[in-house]
């Protein structure tokens, strides 16, 4: 049925008469406590994902470490002792001794793998120590015969002697390896020390001049502790 248009003073057709200012004030405020109460939640959630995250991280990077284990080692690595705690692998995983034999002149051939324990989830460490240390008249002779492989970038290290070298070698992610080839005296040392940090989301690589350093320091103690 149509329907006439309102006279003068009432709003146009197809159009709401005003709310009273009243019922304004009271739809606004409403808007901002749904408003607040919205931007509170948010907070609450980012808050509490942040803690809860920051928790989590914080036991995830944790470098669990462990206490020195009691095995015996023979006294050419037990000397290392102090550098593989500071290394983050201080248990002996494996020890091998083969005593010089009787010919005139032969070596004591010692090898140490420090491998971190199962608890270990951040720092991944591995290190392999030979020591041949010849006895004999002709000793020292037959250290001298040494000589680095011929694969790889193979670098001369002079500040340890003038036959030694190093090569670093990295897969194709995070774990990289450096070898150290070192003789002085009597004294052949091979150094093989590997290493990655476990990252959050991808495994982190440690610095080709670290292992480089670490390698020099391991070789070094050895020396110190074997004339």
């Amino acid at each position: 049925m149509y329907q006439q248009p309102q006279g003068p003073g009432g709003p146009p057709p197809g159009f709401a008469p005003p709310q009273p200012p009243w019922v304004q004030a009271k739809a606004k405020k409403k808007r901002r406590i749904v408003l607040i109460l919205v931007i509170v939640a948010l907070l609450a959630l980012l808050v509490g994902g942040g803690v809860t995250g920051g928790i989590l991280a914080s036991k995830y990077y944790k470098s669990t470490g462990a206490a020195p284990t009691s095995t015996p080692v023979p006294p050419e690595c037990e000397a290392l002792r102090p550098t593989m705690e500071r290394l983050g692998v201080p248990n002996v995983n494996e020890v091998k001794v083969t005593l010089p034999s009787a010919a005139a002149t032969s070596s004591k051939d010692t090898s140490c793998t420090w491998r971190p324990t199962p608890a270990e989830h951040v720092r991944y460490r591995s290190l392999y120590v030979t020591i041949k240390a010849f006895t004999g008249p002709d000793a020292e002779r037959q250290a001298s015969d040494y000589n680095p492989p011929t694969q790889g970038e193979i670098v001369p290290l002079p500040e340890i002697s003038d036959r030694a070298w190093s090569r670093i070698e990295s897969s194709g992610g995070a774990h990289s390896t450096a070898e150290l080839w070192a003789r002085r005296g009597k004294v052949q040392v091979w150094v093989m020390y590997s290493a990655k940090d476990k990252g959050f989301f991808v495994d982190e690589r440690v610095p080709a001049d670290v292992l480089s350093g670490e390698t020099k320091t391991v070789a070094m103690a050895v020396f110190d502790s074997v004339r």
